[in-house]
């Protein structure tokens, strides 16, 4: 099972006035755990008022390179994001899992590909990996990209990115839209929407045949991006995307009816680095993660909303139910991984096994 490493900050940048950008040395006896592909994750835990907080973020970084960077967008209320910006200096230590995560380019210097990418606000992180990721190592590659924000001033990475067009002016379309700013041409004033993609596909990616497109924003821009490069003739296949995070939908699964006054129980053992542990739990309690906590037992975790799949297990014995599921693929559902965050049991014993991978 994966676990978490101290990694020492190196340096804060801020990248808008309400955005950080947040450089951590890897220990060397680390290094090899913490090599990624561009797009994946850091699921990472802090301490404030001696709870813990945890909070998955996208590597910003290009594969090889270090330190490892993270784009951090700060949220009103946010205690993570709030604490970066506030609290965190150089030299203090952040308790940070290896990277994880499905949405990610396979780079291959032997590429030939054109790529597209759609990304909104603080959605560019792991498609700045990506991008130059493609840029820097497929040398036949070309990356088209459109990035929406509500303002310039709000957009992260700004800099980089026009740095990457200098370098690679013939191989890197670049697109602003801002939702709240006046543009010269209106095709770039507004949001990237069902309505806007198709005419922004038409207009800039004719003669074109893409090979994948990467999409990373907020839940309803995902939705709109997906359907409307479906609509122009792209395999559903060849679309990936990566989301903020799901709405929860009544607080997390929903058990199975019992009789008043009565309780199911379902024995639960879990198999995490070689060790087996038991705990009982009725169908009634939320989620197996909470669950085995009540049982001082803890199982991995970050967003308990079903997308970063922190959580992820596979189901050795018994059947669970997920109520909710952006992190995984459709194959590994069929493998019998779940999301633990979010499944409860179905049948009397299960086990989970977090040494399978």
């Amino acid at each position: 099972m994966r676990k978490y490493h101290l990694l020492t900050v190196t340096e804060l940048q801020n990248e808008t006035p309400d955005s950080v950008r947040v450089a951590m040395r890897v220990p060397d006896d680390a290094r090899k755990e913490f090599e990624f592909l561009p797009g994946q994750h850091l699921p990472m835990q802090i301490s404030i008022d001696g709870k813990p907080v945890r909070r998955t973020y996208s590597i910003c970084s290009l594969p090889g390179e270090m330190p490892l960077e993270i784009g951090v967008r700060v949220q009103p209320g946010g205690k993570f994001s709030e604490y970066v910006q506030n609290e965190l200096k150089v030299g203090d230590q952040i308790e940070v899992m290896p990277p994880f995560g499905q949405f990610h380019a396979n780079i291959d210097p032997s590429n030939a590909k054109t790529y597209l990418a759609f990304a909104a606000g603080s959605g560019i992180t792991p498609i700045m990996s990506i991008v130059r990721a493609a840029l820097e190592n497929e040398a036949a590659s070309r990356v088209v990209l459109f990035y929406g924000n509500r303002r310039q001033r709000t957009a992260m990475f700004i800099d980089d990115l026009y740095a990457l067009k200098n370098r690679f002016p013939e191989r890197l379309q670049l697109y602003f839209l801002f939702s709240q700013e006046d543009q010269e041409f209106d095709i770039f004033s507004g949001r990237l929407d069902e309505s806007r993609v198709p005419e922004l596909y038409r207009a800039f990616c004719g003669g074109l045949e893409p090979d994948e497109a990467f999409i990373c924003g907020p839940n309803t821009m995902i939705d709109s991006v997906k359907s409307a490069l479906l609509g122009v003739g792209m395999n559903e296949s060849a679309i990936h995307i990566e989301r903020y995070g799901a709405p929860r939908k009544g607080g997390g699964p929903k058990p199975a009816s019992t009789a008043p006054g009565s309780k199911k129980l379902a024995t639960i053992d879990v198999i995490m680095d070689g060790h087996k542990k038991s705990f009982d739990m009725s169908v009634d309690d939320s989620n197996l993660v909470d669950a085995a906590a009540e049982h001082g037992i803890e199982l991995p975790y970050s967003c308990k909303g079903g997308v970063c799949a922190t959580c992820r297990t596979h189901v050795r014995e018994g059947d669970v139910t997920m109520a909710t599921n952006y992190g995984l693929e459709p194959w590994e559902v069929e493998a019998g991984f779940v999301l633990a965050c979010q499944s409860v049991p179905v049948s009397d014993k299960i086990t989970i096994d977090y040494d399978k991978t």
